[in-house]
């Protein structure tokens, strides 16, 4: 009988769920983080458990890639730790380019605010928006590396302006 193996890439617990279409039934598995389960049943009834996943971002474990949901499968043999460490890699990516991308337009729309106030003032933004984030330590003896990142957010309306000079103004002549 053949087998499907479905490993969680993540690392938290997560529960395995799918129906099959003569049974309506749902069968849940918990897979432990970075464990993996074995699912027995016919060939149709594996393909339907993959086709019903493959929207969730389920993936073959030899080819983990972009959009990757954190859960992978293999049929016949058993997915080997390192791709699973493989797909631990890729989810922690895939979260580390989605927080970015949330940073940058979060970043974006306050700029989009601050403009907006500065003209309602009758002001123009002088210079670039730059947000900096640290992680800051948990206590005094934590000497670990830390988070450290600056965003700036340059703007049409920045760029168009004139630049500004130093010092006393020209006499007029």
């Amino acid at each position: 009988m053949p087998s499907l193996y479905i490993a969680n890439c993540t690392k938290s617990n997560r529960m395995f769920t799918y129906m099959f279409v003569e049974n309506p039934k749902p069968f849940h598995h918990k897979i432990r983080a970075g464990a993996q389960i074995k699912i027995d049943g016919n060939d149709f009834e594996l393909d339907q458990i993959i086709k019903q996943h493959s929207s969730y971002g389920i993936q073959p474990a030899t080819k983990v890639g972009k959009g990757f949901s954190g859960v992978a499968y293999s049929l016949g043999k058993p997915i080997s730790v390192q791709a699973i460490e493989a797909g631990i890699s890729q989810k922690d990516q895939e979260m580390i380019d989605r927080a970015l991308e949330a940073r940058k337009a979060t970043a974006a729309a306050t700029d989009a605010i601050m403009q907006s106030k500065a003209q309602e003032f009758g002001s123009r933004q002088t210079a670039p928006l730059e947000i900096e984030i640290l992680e800051e330590n948990k206590n005094p003896t934590d000497n670990s590396a830390k988070f450290n990142e600056t965003i700036s957010v340059i703007s049409d309306s920045v760029n168009d302006m004139p630049a500004k000079r130093r010092g006393r103004p020209r006499k007029a002549d």
